[in-house]
């Protein structure tokens, strides 16, 4: 059961999503001397939606405290303040939730939408293998869920806004959920619109290939803190063997999946109308080579575009088998000796 004391005032939310995303584009690039985890970011950007006056518009639910702000560790108290507006504010929750349950808990509190941050560590918590992919899994299976996997500052930012621009801007009624780390990651370049346009849609292009002769080439996707593992992969398969590997920044298989699966099915029953390919479709179409897709989530998450992929396909989760018992399936090595093994298996 959800709670909705609001006005239907539409025009009123898309204005209280344009405040929010103005403050949000004026808070601009992180000042500080060593760059913002994805969860450090999330929280700034937060912190920016309940300071600024322009964008005080918008709800911030914690589920615990954070820098000293008072944590409300339930949503539905938001409907009987005081000064609540007659309209549906954007609404951002950040959490720490390690379970189905926990997820469903919140969501029945909420207006059918919303943008929820969780810790990336959080649905690791419990002692089964079974019990870690229970959330992960079951958010690729609800379609009232769109989910990604933060690897960088600069995507925490681009999907936020996207996400606020998407529900309270167009009127989607769906959850956003967005799951960030809080580890220290290396400066990357920031991303232009254009790539950070594509990272709302699910991947954009992170790093392209050497310029140069290779003897092969690879494409290399990868989620969340796996795409640092894959960046460094690509410079092991370089200066090792020469294979030149694009590395794919995908926050969300699942989104590409979706969007693949349903342009397949448009095509099926409309076959007199022009195709349009999808935004994976799209941009696996300008390289070349083998794909394996990585994520510390279970395999099946970055299994799911494999039917969308033309040529060779490996997907690689947390629970893919590890090199050596000592080895991490999803290090840089390991990446790397899978692409190699996908080139061998295609005879190239």
């Amino acid at each position: 059961m959800s709670f909705s004391f609001v006005s239907n005032d539409d025009a009123a939310t898309r204005q209280a999503a344009a405040s929010c995303l103005a403050a949000l584009s004026r808070g601009g690039q992180s000042t500080e001397p060593v760059p913002l985890t994805p969860w450090q970011t999330i929280e700034a950007s937060a912190r920016v939606l309940e300071t600024d006056a322009a964008a005080n518009r918008a709800w911030v639910v914690r589920g615990r405290a954070v820098h000293g702000a008072a944590p409300m560790a339930s949503a539905w108290p938001l409907w009987f303040r005081r000064d609540a507006a007659r309209y549906e504010r954007p609404l951002v929750c950040l959490c720490r939730i390690p379970s189905v349950a926990g997820m469903r808990g919140l969501a029945a509190q909420l207006r059918q939408r919303g943008v929820l941050c969780n810790e990336a560590a959080a649905w690791r918590e419990g002692s089964t293998l079974e019990r870690h992919a229970e959330l992960p899994l079951w958010l690729a299976d609800n379609l009232d869920y769109v989910p990604y996997d933060l690897a960088c500052a600069d995507e925490a930012r681009a999907i936020l806004a996207g996400a606020l621009q998407d529900m309270y801007g167009r009127g989607s009624r769906r959850f956003y959920y967005l799951s960030a780390h809080d580890r220290p990651t290396r400066p990357r370049s920031p991303l232009d619109p254009a790539r950070a346009s594509d990272a709302v849609r699910g991947m954009y292009l992170a790093r392209a290939a050497p310029a140069g002769s290779a003897v092969a080439h690879v494409r290399l996707l990868a989620a969340g803190t796996v795409l640092h593992a894959a960046l460094r992969a690509a410079r092991l398969l370089w200066r090792g063997w020469r294979i030149g590997a694009e590395v794919w920044s995908c926050p969300s298989y699942t989104r590409l999946a979706r969007e693949a699966r349903l342009a397949s099915w448009h095509e099926l029953l409309h076959p007199d109308e022009p195709m349009e390919a999808s935004h994976l479709v799209r941009c696996l179409a300008r390289g070349c080579g083998p794909v394996i897709a990585a994520t510390a989530y279970p395999r099946r998450i970055a299994e799911q575009i494999g039917a969308h992929v033309c040529g060779p396909f490996m997907a690689l989760g947390s629970d893919s088998t590890a090199i050596g018992p000592r080895d991490d399936p999803l290090s840089s090595r390991a990446l790397a000796l899978a692409a190699i093994k996908v080139l061998q298996d295609a005879g190239r």
